[in-house]
């Protein structure tokens, strides 16, 4: 819905003769589309479905007003350059982004552990910080390379390219997290995102019996 379906979307409005700004509008209506109907079936919004909803009735609105096609292009990078700029100013403050999006991942017991980690385990600390600066240096690239596209490359190009750019640097960054995440807890015996282990109880010797 939100990768495939706008590609053909735009693609296919081009070729039935509409122009680059209301082929790009219309290749933005299927997300929106989700968004309306979750909102009616649920009754509540996502909030980043909202904002990439905001974003593309601004980029509309400045199109409109003599942006052109290029102001519509730029939307899809800008959600990624504001990701990844948030995502490494939080990578140094009490709950970098790596260490908020864990704990949403899990309930209860395992929040209150990960927790407890946090607080004492200092490998734990740097390894989520870590992993929050990998992630916003790929969104922050992938913002960038989306930006420089819009403004330097035939418009018609840019859909097609931008989404193979960024399910590449999405498939790099996880490809670098699931081996630094394995490497981490090899050296450390300590999961980036599960629950720690549950330390086992020393058995209480066994009483000797008189024979």
């Amino acid at each position: 819905m939100d990768i495939l379906l706008p590609l053909l979307v735009y693609y296919a409005a081009r070729a039935l003769g509409a122009d680059q700004g209301p082929a790009l509008l219309l290749g933005g209506a299927p997300p929106a589309l989700r968004l309306l109907v979750g909102a009616v079936r649920h009754r509540r919004t996502d909030g980043v479905d909202l904002f990439l909803t905001v974003l593309l009735v601004a980029a509309a609105l400045m199109s409109l007003l003599g942006g052109g096609p290029r102001v519509l292009l730029f939307k899809n990078a800008a959600p990624s350059l504001a990701v990844g700029a948030w995502a490494l100013g939080t990578a140094f403050t009490r709950r970098p982004l790596a260490f908020q999006l864990g704990q949403r991942m899990h309930r209860g017991e395992a929040v209150r552990a990960r927790t407890g980690l946090w607080q004492n385990s200092a490998p734990f600390r740097r390894g989520q910080r870590a992993l929050t600066l990998l992630w916003g240096a790929e969104q922050l690239l992938d913002g960038g390379a989306g930006t420089l596209a819009a403004v330097t490359l035939p418009p018609d190009t840019v859909p097609l390219l931008d989404r193979a750019v960024s399910l590449s640097l999405l498939a790099l960054a996880a490809g670098l997290t699931a081996g630094y995440a394995r490497r981490f807890r090899g050296h450390h015996a300590l999961p980036l995102f599960g629950p720690p282990a549950p330390a086992t109880a020393p058995r209480a010797p066994r009483e000797s019996r008189a024979p």
